[in-house]
């Protein structure tokens, strides 16, 4: 079951915005900010989990606790951009332990690949396993990240 935004009503949407600031805020602290009775908001969650609002819930890791100093984006520019190959590359490139996300998008570029390693010698190890050596890459080109700041959560009202 998926959700469309005309099912959702406006408590929905704010509950949402909270969750993602904060998903362990207790049903309880949720429904006072909302305005609701804690029962009705924690049916609302449960009703938002399983239409598929709520895709999961995670622990966001920040990777230089562990070591992973290096943290980079790689462009791919592909020899083939038919559907089968994108999706194909793309779930090999999202099953590998240093890459962070995936996106495909339209124009010069063929994929956004956001990566992280403990120096250059472990990137440049992924980079060969995952594009190097893949007939179906034509080009990749590395970016550096020097400084990064997170968005706030997405405004849904």
């Amino acid at each position: 079951m998926s959700a469309e935004k005309s099912d959702l009503d406006t408590f929905d949407l704010h509950l949402l915005e909270l969750l993602q600031r904060d998903s362990r805020q207790p049903a309880s602290v949720l429904a006072e900010t909302v305005g609701l009775s804690a029962p009705a908001c924690y049916r609302r969650i449960r009703r938002l989990r399983e239409i598929g609002a709520i895709e999961g819930e995670v622990a966001i890791v920040k990777p230089r606790t562990l070591g992973w100093n290096l943290s980079v984006i790689v462009t791919v520019m592909l020899d083939r951009e038919d559907g089968p190959t994108i999706r194909e590359l793309m779930a090999r490139i999202v099953d590998h332990p240093q890459v962070i996300d995936c996106t495909n998008v339209t124009g010069e570029i063929d994929l956004f690949v956001r990566m992280v390693a403990r120096n250059m010698e472990h990137y440049d190890d992924a980079v060969i396993e995952l594009f190097a050596n893949d007939e179906r890459v034509r080009s990749f080109k590395t970016f550096v990240v020097i400084r990064q700041a997170h968005s706030a959560p997405t405004s849904l009202r």
